[in-house]
């Protein structure tokens, strides 16, 4: 009788890019039609065993429930994807070994004022073909062995002119299950462009921190994104709790809001 291996892969898609099996640099491209228009990624292999990664490009949108959709190929007009050459499209490292990944975008003369992005992607696949072993036996048996490959996918965005964007920002205290408390902050924005910056939160009376979250993103595609930030210590009823986001100093006028919300 046959003896059937069977082998199931399980991916695991990973936004932003650091693992514990592969260590990518940056976590996040920005460029623009002028004078930036590259970019160098850096790989390390920080697992034990060898791995390979194949590398392409696609194209994703943010939901409203913060998970992300891949898009059909060439049905997203803010695209990268037909102008970006990248290399190596597939790269396999040996444990500690590091690689270069070359990224270069090259626009239309045309392209139209906005914000383009797609996502660079480093996914992890087999390094040898499965096979499967033909044993005698008195029973058919199955054995399933659950193989996990990482596919971690990086932003490149493009900004074409002077974008700005218009943001509000708004918060509401709730209560966890584990008792600790959390502010669900809502951020509001229009305008041309995303925006990405910090969020802090401080005891108005005493200027205190009391909760943060890095690298809170709202894309282009969204109007609105809400954001949990559990507090590092207990506030009272009735307490002056001060909002503030600060977008990245990199961004066109990046701008710093703020409001103030009563408990």
């Amino acid at each position: 009788m046959k003896n059937l291996l069977l082998i199931a892969t399980l991916v695991l898609s990973l936004i932003p890019s650091v693992s514990a099996n592969l260590l990518v640099t940056p976590t996040r491209v920005e460029l623009d039609n002028q004078r930036n228009k590259s970019a160098v990624f850096s790989l390390v292999n920080k697992s034990s065993d060898t791995a390979r990664y194949e590398i392409y490009l696609e194209d994703k949108q943010l939901l409203s429930n913060d998970e992300f959709l891949t898009l059909e190929p060439k049905t997203s007009p803010t695209s990268l994807t037909s102008f970006t050459r990248y290399s190596p499209r597939r790269v396999s490292l040996s444990p500690e070994q590091g690689a270069r990944v070359r990224l270069a975008v090259r626009p239309p003369k045309d392209i139209k004022a906005g914000e383009y992005r797609s996502y660079i992607v480093f996914h992890q696949i087999p390094l040898a073909p499965t096979t499967v072993s033909d044993t005698t036996e008195s029973n058919d048996t199955m054995n399933l062995s659950v193989t996990a490959y990482l596919r971690i996918a990086i932003p490149v965005i493009m900004r074409v002119g002077d974008l700005i964007a218009e943001l509000t920002v708004n918060g509401e205290l709730l209560a966890s299950p584990d008792n600790q408390q959390q502010l669900i902050v809502d951020i509001s924005r229009s305008g041309q462009r995303s925006s990405y910056g910090d969020i802090e939160v401080y005891d108005s009376a005493s200027n205190q921190l009391v909760g943060s979250l890095k690298n809170a993103s709202i894309y282009t595609e969204n109007d609105q994104r809400r954001f949990a930030i559990t507090l590092n210590q207990a506030v009272k009823p009735g307490t002056d709790l001060l909002i503030r986001y600060v977008e990245n100093d990199t961004l066109f006028e990046a701008k710093t809001i703020e409001s103030v919300i009563k408990l």
